[in-house]
């Protein structure tokens, strides 16, 4: 038998051990989910104006940079839905967004919201804008905003909504008044939101359409240009509607889409052709200018003001432009498809510089782009080549994908480049964050200032 002194020694050891013994659950490294987040603002009203081979380009470009960065979470933007047909049917515009949803890039994304604005018979309403948001199987945690309960809401499965978008709780859609842009009898233009919560990070996204230039000669007016004013006065309501309407106390916030931001054409024509003579062409009939030409080489003796009869040789025009003409020397442009020079007149951004961020612009401008399948990488000789479409950050946004751990991993650029996308080339803006479980805004405000649980 074992002696009680050795028994003792034993336990003793045993004890001593057990004491010891590093605790192996405490000492283990705590799991952080991971959110790779895809956003891509697309103004997509030409693909439904001659889908025949832009579309399948389209779906696969897109495809191509979800397959490249691997998302867990898509928020999908687009303006302009059913393109100037609009009005025809839904039937084409739903049978190419299920054929987007049902490609094989996005198979593991399990649940899928849709909110795309079909109603047309409501001209108060109409912003034909599209919302689609992907959540991957992989991706625990994820809830949406109920805006009239002010509560977040789990979802599951694939739900596309196309008619009353103004009942749904889900989303909120505003179309910007009239007096906002006198100069146009009827536009479709507006802003939607919707409200997501990752693993206790709030993110709000917001798809916005901004006015467009009506007419190029209206434009060269002066700097800024009308135009722009228009543009900033709604802008301005969309940043007061977020502060007053359900406000997020961290205001995470991205607002993607097609600003319809351009470029300050008289002070770009001034740099680009300093030498250059400019005519003013009238209508024969009347007083109304209907073209004005910069030139190089002027004979002698021409006229800076003609009637259109009395023009002189085309030969010697370097810009053309009419209400919806912008004919330029292609030189003058780009240095070998370089347009960095014109940033200098990427204005429209610096106005809320103090309020919304971006990342830094590497790719050409995004519009307008020919819609010929063989002519991928030819703007179309229109308007303007301009920055239209962007991702735009909150502050808090900003602030949050600038630490040490999010910024390495952030991507802006187009989509594209090498295919016909219609008239806009899409954007998009990655990144990858850990969430950790503190990793969040405390609230999501609603009027009365408090937030509920989620269901």
């Amino acid at each position: 038998m074992i002696s009680e002194a050795f028994a003792t020694l034993i336990n003793n050891l045993c004890l001593r051990f057990r004491r010891s013994k590093p605790n192996m659950a405490s000492n283990k490294k705590k799991y952080h989910p991971k959110l790779n987040c895809l956003i891509v603002t697309a103004n997509v009203g030409t693909l439904f104006e001659d889908p025949e081979g832009i579309q399948d380009a389209w779906i696969g470009e897109v495809t191509k940079v979800v397959k490249k960065h691997e998302p867990n979470f898509i928020a999908l933007h687009c303006q302009e839905i059913g393109g100037k047909d609009y009005k025809s049917s839904l039937d084409p515009v739903n049978a190419f967004f299920k054929k987007f949803i049902d490609h094989d890039e996005l198979a593991d994304f399990s649940v899928v919201r849709g909110y795309l604005d079909g109603d047309y018979d409501h001209i108060d309403q109409y912003t034909a804008l599209g919302n689609f948001y992907f959540i991957h199987k992989s991706l625990e945690n994820v809830t949406m905003f109920d805006y009239s309960d002010k509560q977040y809401v789990k979802v599951s499965g694939k739900e596309i909504v196309s008619k009353d978008l103004s009942s749904l709780p889900n989303i909120q859609k505003e179309k910007f008044e009239q007096n906002f842009f006198p100069d146009c009898k009827w536009s479709r233009k507006g802003y939607s939101r919707a409200r997501w919560r990752i693993n206790n990070k709030v993110i709000e996204f917001v798809n916005i359409h901004l006015f467009h230039d009506d007419s190029n000669l209206v434009s060269m007016k002066s700097t800024p240009s009308p135009y722009t004013s228009y543009r900033k006065r709604a802008l301005k309501f969309v940043m007061q509607r977020l502060k007053e309407l359900y406000p997020t106390d961290e205001g995470v916030c991205f607002i993607c889409g097609d600003f319809n931001f351009r470029l300050d054409v008289k002070s770009l024509v001034q740099k680009l052709c300093p030498s250059s003579k400019q005519q003013v062409v009238r209508a024969p009939t009347d007083d109304e200018i209907i073209r004005i030409l910069i030139r190089d080489n002027v004979v002698n003796g021409s006229a800076d003001d003609v009637k259109g009869s009395n023009e002189v040789s085309k030969d010697e025009v370097v810009l053309k432009i009419e209400k919806k003409v912008f004919e330029i020397e292609h030189s003058l442009l780009h240095h070998n498809s370089n347009y960095e020079h014109l940033r200098s007149f990427d204005l429209e951004p610096k106005d809320w510089k103090d309020q919304l961020k971006e990342f830094d612009i590497n790719f050409p401008p995004t519009y307008p782009f020919s819609e010929d399948t063989s002519k991928s990488d030819v703007y179309m000789e229109t308007r303007c080549p301009s920055w239209c479409d962007r991702v735009l950050l909150s502050n808090s946004s900003w602030d949050w994908l600038q630490s040490e751990e999010i910024a390495p991993s952030v991507t802006y650029s187009t989509i594209g480049q090498k295919a016909c996308m219609g008239d806009h080339k899409p954007v998009y803006l990655f990144f990858s964050s850990s969430l950790a479980d503190d990793d969040s805004v405390a609230t999501s405000s609603g009027v009365n200032g408090s937030e509920t649980s989620s269901k």
